[in-house]
C-alpha cells in the first residue's frame, strides 16, 4: 500500500481473475431441467411455509385500519397479502376483484382481514 491507497484487505486478486477469465461450463438439458424442477419444488415449499407470515401481517394491517378513514382513499374495506391480490387480479381481472360482489364475499369469508364494512 503506497500513501494509504491500495486494495482493501479483503480484496482477492486471484478470485477476481478467476471470475474474469474462467469460462462457465455448459450444462446439459437434463441438468437444467433438474435444476428448474428442484427450484420449483423448493419454491412451493417455501411459499407454503411462509404463507402464515404474510397473512399475519395482513391481519395486523387490517386491525390497524379499523374505524380509520383516509382523506383521499376513504375506508379500508379489505386487506390481503400482495401475492394473493396479484394472483387474483391475474386470474380474474382487476374489475372482478374490485367489484362489490367480490368485496362482500371477501368480507363474509375473511372477516379478520376486513377492517370496515363496505
Amino acid at each position: 500500500m503506497v500513501g494509504g491507497f491500495g486494495p482493501p484487505p479483503f480484496f482477492n486478486l486471484k478470485l477476481l481473475m478467476d471470475i474474469i477469465t474462467n469460462v462457465p461450463r455448459s450444462f446439459t438439458d437434463g441438468e437444467v431441467d433438474a435444476a428448474f424442477l428442484a427450484e420449483i419444488k423448493s419454491g412451493f415449499k417455501l411459499e407454503k411455509e411462509t404463507e402464515h407470515l404474510r397473512v399475519d401481517q395482513a391481519r395486523k394491517e387490517a386491525s390497524e385500519q379499523k374505524g380509520k378513514v383516509h382523506p383521499t382513499l376513504g375506508r379500508c374495506v379489505a386487506t390481503m397479502p400482495a401475492r394473493d391480490f396479484f394472483r387474483l387480479t391475474n386470474k380474474y381481472g382487476h374489475d372482478q376483484v374490485h367489484s362489490k360482489e367480490f368485496i362482500k364475499y371477501y368480507q363474509k369469508n375473511f372477516s379478520d382481514l376486513s377492517p370496515n364494512k363496505l
